[in-house]
């Protein structure tokens, strides 16, 4: 008798936990490597957010003549400088505060140095913005929320852009 139960266990085993086993370590793999692209596609994209900030401060303090001081101050107008038209007079008021020997003519051709930058920004945070919730997600799966190691949450905080240019606010 004792041993057919050892042997019904063993077919259990076999049967049952075998497969659920080799499930769980497939599923840990899959979730676990899911979630090690989407942390490190994170990790790319915040260096492309802050090197488009490097590179768009530097092209605007090389043409404007700005000096390094002035880069807190750019922190304050920044997201502004990402919702904002070509000709808006809040920058160009900016860069005059900063510099009152910078020619005002010279404004477009800043802005048009910029521009390609200025959509990079906004294309890189959004693409962030859908990392992070799709790691979130990832992680609120039942499977992905028990097999998943690194559980902490990617951290990023957005530059806030005008709802009425891009359709939300990011």
């Amino acid at each position: 008798m004792l041993t057919l139960i050892i042997y019904i266990l063993a077919l259990i085993l076999v049967f049952i936990g075998l497969p659920l086993g080799v499930v769980m370590a497939v599923s840990s793999y899959v979730y676990n490597k899911k979630e090690r692209e989407l942390r490190n596609e994170a990790e790319a994209h915040r260096k492309i957010l802050e090197s488009t900030y490097d590179h768009i401060w530097n092209e605007i303090k090389m043409h404007c003549g700005l000096k390094e001081e002035h880069r807190r101050s750019f922190n304050n107008v920044y997201p502004n400088l990402l919702d904002r038209e070509m000709d808006d007079d809040t920058m160009l008021n900016w860069i005059l505060d900063c510099n009152i020997d910078f020619d005002p003519e010279e404004y477009p051709i800043v802005m048009e140095n910029i521009e390609d930058d200025r959509k990079k920004f906004v294309a890189h945070q959004r693409r962030m913005m859908s990392i992070i919730r799709e790691h979130r997600e990832l992680m609120q799966k039942r499977l992905g929320h028990m097999v998943i190691k690194n559980k902490s949450a990617i951290r990023y905080v957005p530059i806030e852009t005008n709802r009425d240019r891009w359709g939300r606010t990011l």
